[in-house]
């Protein structure tokens, strides 16, 4: 029986290259990328659809209790090798705003709910604020993932968004429009979960494909290759999110 991968491709792993190419078709692994919204994944996974599966942690954050999966490997963060992603809270330039906590009843613009930079670190803050994520803001602005959180900000559309820091620096007009009040670092990278039914040879050779594939690198690349699972810092995590998010 053939194995099922589902993962996020707003996250851009490229299972096209000859190397993810190959090593799908000899184990056998039918694939299915999720864009947008990935409440659909987060749906499959919990009836339990995907043999492995690539995804934000907030995903794996609403699985964290399902014995049924196990994180293996944690992505690399591309701009700097490690397992941790910053995101900064930009405002218009000439906005008004300088701290996070006059955001309360604002606009905020975001990828979609189980987004790592735009909604868990916001709710994060949030946190730290005393407050929940869904009673703090007025709005949740839904926009196309990154660029797109920006974009909305300096049209208008959206109060403020959190964003990876190297999407935000590396578009410098859209830069220039828009001021960062306040950061998180060390967000956890994105995770590659396996089902522990799975037969423990295909499990150890797609565990040994994750942490031995270096892909090319690439200037539009967000993630580049895989490290082992960073448990610590995500449980840290899960941790306060369990009381972040309603």
């Amino acid at each position: 029986m053939d194995a099922t991968f589902l993962h996020d491709a707003n996250l851009g792993l490229d299972v096209g290259s000859p190397e993810w190419s190959a090593f799908l078709t000899e184990h056998h692994i039918r694939v299915t990328g999720y864009h947008g919204d990935m409440a659909p994944l987060t749906g499959q996974l919990e009836r339990h659809a995907a043999t492995f599966s690539y995804l934000p942690v907030l995903n794996y954050f609403h699985l964290r209790d399902d014995p049924v999966y196990e994180p293996v490997a944690s992505a690399v963060y591309a701009a700097d090798r490690t397992t941790g992603i910053p995101s900064v809270l930009v405002v218009p330039a000439g906005s008004g705003v300088t701290e996070a906590g006059q955001l309360r009843g604002k606009r905020l613009a975001i990828a979609h709910r189980f987004c790592t930079t735009s909604f868990l670190a916001p709710a994060l803050l949030v946190h730290e604020l005393g407050g929940r994520i869904d009673g703090f803001f007025g709005e949740f602005v839904v926009t196309p993932p990154y660029e797109g959180q920006v974009e909305a900000v300096v049209a208008g559309a959206a109060d403020a968004t959190f964003v990876q820091e190297d999407v935000w620096r590396k578009d410098a007009a859209r830069a220039g429009k828009t001021r960062v009040i306040a950061r998180r670092d060390h967000l956890p990278t994105p995770l590659f979960i396996v089902d522990r039914r799975a037969p423990l040879r295909l499990r150890s050779a797609v565990r040994d494909f994750l942490l031995e594939h270096r892909p090319e690198p690439g200037g539009s690349v967000m993630f580049s290759g895989f490290a082992p699972y960073d448990a610590a810092a995500v449980e840290g995590i899960f941790r306060i999110a369990a009381e972040a998010i309603a």
